[in-house]
C-alpha cells in the first residue's frame, strides 16, 4: 500500500509539487493527443452539419420531382344570373384548358319505395304467417331473401334489410298522422335510372304495389261526434304521398246544406274554401266535385250524423308507393346531351369532376380550366434558395484568409468536400441529358443563373413567369426525368434512379390481351326468349399457385334486350367489385377484363336448357377465357411482361423503365428518349453521400470516429501508466523520507551519545 504525503516532514521539500511537475512533463504526449481528438471531433460535426445541408437540399429536389408540380389545372363554373350555385368542379392534372358550356337538365335520384302506412313501428306484426321478403336492385341484380314470421315487426324487418346488405338502405318515417303514420321506405344505395328497387316477393301485410286513399281521421280534439269515412282503398289518383286536411268553417249536421269546410294539400299553408259537406246518405269528393279530377285527386269524403262545429279537423292520408323513381343525370357539355347515373361526373370532361347540386334547364353555365403555375414556381425558388445556402457553406469549408488570423474551417482542402461542389454545380450549369433537342435543354434558359466567382444563383422572375406560362411542361423536364415514345401507342410509365438517359428502341412479340368472352346471337331488336341466370367466377391471380376466386349470379329476364343486359351485368359487376366489364358489340354481347395479363380469368356458365332456341349462345357450354401477359425487347435486351406492361431487366443502361400499351399488333414499336432532370438525377447522386448507412459521408464520420476512439484509447493507456509511475514517484519520497527520518534518529542518538561521552570526559579531567 502506498503511502501519501504533500510534503517532508524531515526534508523540508514540498514533494507534491515536485511529483505534480514531473507528471505534467510526462503528461505532454497526452495533451498533444487530447488536442488531436478535439481536431477529429470538430471534423466530424462538419461532416454532420454537411450531411443535413445536403439532405435539406435534396429535399428541396424531391419537392421538385413531381410532374404534378408543373400540371395543376384549376377548375371554375359560373353560377346563374340570379346567383344559383347549380354543381361544383374539381379538376387534375389531365384536364385540357379551355372553357365548356354546361346546362344541368336532370339531377340523379336512388330509387325509394314506401309501404302503406302502419299502426306502430315496434309492436303489430307486419304479416300473419311465414314466408319471404325478396328485392333486388335493377333488373340484373341479385336477389336478397329475408325471413318472415308471425311476430316480425316493421323495425325488425327494417334491421334485417339494413343487416343483408343488398345494395338497399331501409328506414321508418312518422309522418305524424293521427292514423298509420308509420312507414317503411326502402331506398336504393346507388342513384341511376338502372338502379330500380323492385320487389319480387312480399309474403308480409305491407303494401308497396298499389296507390291508395287510407281511412278519414278525426282529430280527438273535436266536438263532432258523427262518422266521418272516406273511400279508403286502391283509389288514388295523385303521384305524391300527402295529407288531405279538411277544417269545417261553417257549423250544421251533414243532412243540412249549411255546413261547409276548408282543404288543404300542404299541412294548412294554403287552402281550397268553400265546400259544402253534402248530405249524410252520400260521399262526395273532398273537392266538391261529382268526380276525380287533379284537384281531389280521387279522394272521397263522407260525414254521416251528428253536428260539426267550426274548427273541427278531419285528415286523409293518400299514398304512392313510388315515393322517388330512379333517375340518371343528364347534363349538356357544349350541347352534347351526356346522362350519366350520378350526381358526380367524372368522365364527362377529361380531368374534371362535376357535383351536380341543382336543375335549371334554362341556365347555361361556363366552366373554365386554366393552369396553375404558382406551386411549381414556388418549389424552383425554394431550390435555387436551398442550393445557394448549400454552396455558400461549401465555399465557407473551403476558404481561408491569412489576413484573418482565423482558423483554418476542419473540412479546408476535403477531397470529398470537392468533389460535392462540382457535381452539384456541373448539375445546375449544365445541360441536361436526354433534352439536346427540346425547347429548354438549361436553367439560364428559364432565368436560373450562376455567378462565376460566388457560384451562387439568381433568379429572374420576369423570365420564370414567361417559361412556366408558355410552356411548364418543358420547364417540367429540366427538373422532372421522363421519358418520350415515338408511337402513340405507347406509353412511358415509370423509371427508377439507375435508368440512364439515352434513346431505346421497342419490339414487342406478343401483344397484351384481357380475358374476353363474347356472344354470338344478335339480341338488339329480340330479347332473350326466358329468364337466364348466368354464374360467373373470376380471379386476378390465376397463375398463382392457390388462385382465390370471386363467385356471383345475375338473372336476366325474358324480353331483355342487349342494353338492359349491358347495364345489368355491369351493375353486378361493379356490386361484387369484378373487374369485368359488359358491352354492345353491334348487338352481341361482350364480356372484357378491366386489366390485362395472365393473372386474369373469367368463367361463365347459366342454367338455360332451351334446346333449339338459343339466348346468348348458339350453343350450350361452360365458357371461360384468361389473359395474356406482354412479351417484348427493350433496346433490344428482352423485358419483363406484367400484363401490359414491359419492364427492362437490370444490368443495361434501360434498367428499371417501364412502357405499357393496349395494342394488339406486335413488331417495332419505335423508340423511346429518357431525360435525366435536376430534380430526379441529384437525389441519387447526393444520396450517395447522404445515405445513413452506407453513404460517403457516413463512412468518412465512421473513419474519424474511429480515429478518435483509438486516440482515446491511447490516452487511456498512457494515463494508466502515468498513475502507475506518479504512485511510484510518491512511494519512493515517501521511502526517501523514513530513511530520512531514520537517519536523523540515528545522528540525533550518536550526538546524545557523543555529549555523553564529553560530559563523562569532563568529569574524569576534574578528579
Amino acid at each position: 500500500m502506498g503511502v501519501s504525503l504533500t510534503s517532508g516532514l524531515v526534508s523540508g521539500i514540498n514533494y507534491n509539487d515536485l511529483v505534480t511537475g514531473l507528471m505534467q512533463l510526462e503528461r505532454r504526449p497526452v495533451s498533444l493527443l487530447q488536442s488531436r481528438q478535439n481536431d477529429y471531433e470538430v471534423k466530424i460535426a462538419a461532416i454532420l452539419n454537411l450531411s443535413t445541408k445536403l439532405s435539406s437540399y435534396k429535399s428541396s429536389l424531391e419537392e421538385l420531382n413531381s410532374s404534378e408540380k408543373f400540371n395543376i389545372k384549376t377548375a371554375s363554373v359560373t353560377k346563374t344570373s340570379s346567383g344559383e350555385e347549380l354543381l361544383t368542379v374539381s379538376s387534375s392534372g389531365s384536364a385540357a384548358v379551355g372553357s365548356y358550356s354546361i346546362q344541368v337538365n336532370q339531377l340523379a335520384a336512388a330509387s325509394k319505395k314506401a309501404s302503406q302506412g302502419w299502426v306502430d313501428d315496434n309492436t303489430t306484426a307486419i304479416a300473419s304467417g311465414s314466408g319471404s321478403f325478396r328485392f333486388k336492385v335493377g333488373s340484373g341484380g341479385a336477389v336478397t331473401t329475408i325471413s318472415i314470421n308471425n311476430s316480425m315487426t316493421l323495425q325488425e324487418l327494417r334491421d334485417e334489410i339494413n343487416t343483408a346488405d343488398g345494395g338497399v338502405t331501409a328506414s321508418i318515417i312518422n309522418d305524424g298522422t293521427g292514423s298509420n303514420p308509420y312507414r317503411l321506405i326502402l331506398t336504393a344505395d346507388n342513384t341511376g335510372s338502372s338502379n330500380d328497387v323492385i320487389i319480387t316477393q312480399n309474403n308480409t301485410d305491407l303494401d308497396f304495389t298499389n296507390k291508395k286513399v287510407e281511412a278519414a281521421y278525426a282529430y280527438t280534439t273535436n266536438s263532432y261526434s258523427g262518422t266521418v269515412t272516406s273511400n279508403a282503398g286502391n283509389n288514388y289518383t295523385g303521384t305524391t304521398n300527402k295529407t288531405f286536411l279538411a277544417e269545417i268553417t261553417t257549423g250544421g249536421t251533414p243532412a243540412s246544406t249549411d255546413a261547409r269546410y276548408k282543404f288543404s294539400t300542404d299541412g294548412g299553408i294554403t287552402w281550397t274554401t268553400g265546400v259544402t259537406v253534402a248530405a249524410d246518405d252520400t260521399s262526395q269528393y273532398i273537392d266538391g266535385s261529382g268526380s276525380s279530377n287533379s284537384t281531389n285527386e280521387g279522394v272521397k269524403i263522407k260525414f254521416t250524423g251528428g253536428t260539426l262545429a267550426i274548427g273541427d279537423r278531419f285528415t286523409i292520408d293518400v299514398f304512392n308507393p313510388e315515393m322517388q323513381e330512379a333517375r340518371d343525370a343528364v347534363i349538356e357539355v357544349d350541347n352534347a346531351t351526356i346522362v350519366k347515373s350520378s350526381n358526380t361526373i367524372t368522365d364527362a370532361i377529361q380531368g374534371i369532376t362535376m357535383n351536380l347540386l341543382k336543375v335549371d334547364t334554362a341556365s347555361t353555365l361556363t366552366l373554365t380550366v386554366f393552369s396553375d403555375t404558382s406551386s411549381a414556381k414556388s418549389s424552383i425558388e425554394n431550390f435555387v434558395e436551398s442550393y445557394n445556402s448549400l454552396y455558400e457553406f461549401i465555399n465557407d469549408q473551403l476558404s481561408y484568409d491569412p489576413d484573418t488570423e482565423a482558423e483554418s474551417d476542419p473540412l479546408l482542402g476535403d477531397p470529398t468536400l470537392l468533389e460535392i461542389r462540382r457535381k452539384i454545380g456541373n448539375a445546375v450549369t449544365g445541360t441536361i441529358p436526354g433534352l439536346s433537342t427540346a425547347e429548354y435543354t438549361n436553367l439560364s434558359q428559364i432565368g436560373i443563373t450562376s455567378d462565376y466567382k460566388t457560384g451562387q444563383l439568381s433568379l429572374d422572375e420576369t423570365k420564370l413567369n414567361n417559361a412556366l406560362s408558355s410552356d411548364s411542361d418543358a420547364v417540367a423536364k429540366l427538373f422532372i426525368g421522363t421519358a418520350a415514345p415515338t408511337n402513340q401507342a405507347i406509353t412511358f410509365v415509370s423509371k427508377t434512379s439507375e435508368t440512364q438517359a439515352g434513346t431505346y428502341s421497342i419490339y414487342i412479340s406478343t401483344a397484351p390481351e384481357q380475358a374476353t368472352l363474347s356472344g354470338d346471337v344478335d339480341l338488339s331488336s329480340n330479347g332473350l326468349s326466358s329468364n337466364e341466370t348466368l354464374t360467373f367466377m373470376y380471379s386476378e391471380n390465376y397463375t398463382e399457385t392457390s388462385p382465390t376466386y370471386t363467385t356471383f349470379s345475375v338473372t336476366l329476364n325474358a324480353g331483355d334486350k342487349i342494353n338492359t343486359i349491358v347495364n345489368s351485368l355491369n351493375s353486378t359487376f361493379a356490386t361484387n367489385e369484378a373487374g369485368l366489364s359488359a358491352t354492345n358489340n353491334n348487338g352481341n354481347l361482350k364480356i372484357t377484363s378491366t386489366d390485362y395479363g395472365a393473372d386474369v380469368w373469367f368463367q361463365i356458365s347459366n342454367d338455360y336448357t332451351g334446346g333449339s332456341t338459343y339466348q346468348i349462345w348458339s350453343s350450350e357450354s361452360t365458357r371461360k377465357d384468361a389473359g395474356v401477359d406482354i412479351v417484348g425487347n427493350i433496346n433490344n435486351h428482352r423485358a419483363d411482361g406484367d400484363g401490359n406492361i414491359l419492364i427492362s431487366k437490370s444490368g443495361f443502361a434501360e434498367d428499371g423503365l417501364k412502357i405499357s400499351t393496349t395494342s394488339n399488333q406486335t413488331g417495332l414499336f419505335g423508340t423511346i428518349s429518357v431525360s435525366l432532370g435536376i430534380a430526379d438525377r441529384l437525389p441519387s447522386i447526393l444520396d450517395s453521400y447522404v445515405d445513413s448507412t452506407s453513404g460517403v459521408l457516413k463512412s468518412k464520420e465512421s473513419s474519424i470516429q474511429k480515429t478518435v476512439d483509438d486516440i482515446e484509447d491511447q490516452i487511456s493507456r498512457i494515463e494508466e501508466r502515468l498513475a502507475d509511475k506518479e504512485q511510484r514517484l510518491r512511494d519512493r519520497f515517501a521511502r526517501l523520507e523514513v530513511l530520512l527520518a531514520k537517519y536523523q534518529t540515528q545522528g540525533d542518538y550518536l550526538a546524545n551519545q557523543l555529549g555523553q561521552l564529553s560530559n563523562l570526559s569532563r568529569m574524569i579531567s576534574k578528579r
